[in-house]
């Protein structure tokens, strides 16, 4: 479980963020949703320990976050971030076997093999182990990146995956794969926490949704809980509508263009 307590992070007089608390227990996925500058990006650095928080901790298992090791958070919890950009020429498949690091010494042993095409195979870029990676499409990249931090954390149980805006630039195609990949390993044990901009996408995917507004916990609950009219005026500022969709486990939401 990852259970943030009390989390506030302030720069000179300015809150990005303000007594936020929630938990993710192993096997769900959390989307935390918000407009920009709502401190979505912040929390999930703090949760990656990119950043300290002012005031609260953050526990994973348990256990406070900054009483790990650096090697021992890297089996814990992998994190896929927004932009990942390579000046140096890399084959996807070296790529790859760079998530598994904390997991060997001096070369890779057959279960990291193992993990690593198991991996690409999950992501759909096996067939590109032996590209350039500079060579494919954003959303080839962005499933190579995820194939590598699936890897760091394959065999790791209790671990958890944390991605910072996956389908920021994709295509539709690309936004399901991604997403299908992240519910799978929900699925599987793992706990998942994911920064959504998609109200719909964070619905279909997520078992919890968290809504933030300037550093505000606004909403925390089931997509049915949470996903309403007034949260999304709330947190958007837009008025929209809820249309029932067959087999969704809650409403659409659809904006209300002529009534902004």
């Amino acid at each position: 479980m990852i259970n943030v307590k009390n989390i506030s992070y302030q720069i000179g007089k300015k809150h990005l963020l303000q007594n936020i608390s929630f938990s993710v227990k192993s096997g769900q996925m959390l989307a935390i949703i918000g407009a920009n500058g709502a401190g979505k990006s912040t929390l999930l650095k703090i949760l990656c320990q990119d950043l300290s928080p002012t005031t609260g901790q953050v526990f994973i298992n348990n256990k406070a976050s900054n009483d790990y090791s650096q090697s021992e958070l890297a089996k814990l919890r992998a994190v896929l971030a927004q932009h990942n950009t390579l000046s140096m020429q890399f084959t996807v498949k070296e790529l790859v076997t760079m998530g598994r690091y904390p997991h060997f010494k001096h070369r890779p042993q057959p279960n990291d093999v193992a993990i690593i095409n198991q991996a690409m195979q999950e992501t759909g870029v096996l067939e590109f182990a032996c590209r350039n990676y500079n060579t494919l499409s954003g959303g080839e990249q962005q499933r190579v990146q995820l194939a590598r931090v699936l890897a760091q954390i394959y065999d790791s149980p209790n671990a958890f995956l944390l991605l910072d805006e996956p389908t920021n630039g994709l295509d539709l195609l690309y936004q399901q794969q991604i997403l299908n990949t992240a519910r799978k390993m929900a699925n599987k044990g793992f706990g998942v926490v994911c920064i959504l901009h998609d109200i719909n996408l964070a619905s279909a995917y997520a078992d919890k949704i968290l809504i933030l507004k300037n550093g505000r916990n606004i909403a925390f609950g089931s997509p049915s809980e949470v996903v309403n009219c007034e949260n999304i005026h709330q947190a958007f500022n837009i008025n929209v509508q809820l249309m029932p969709y067959e087999g969704f486990n809650c409403p659409l939401v659809v904006p209300s263009f002529l009534n902004v």
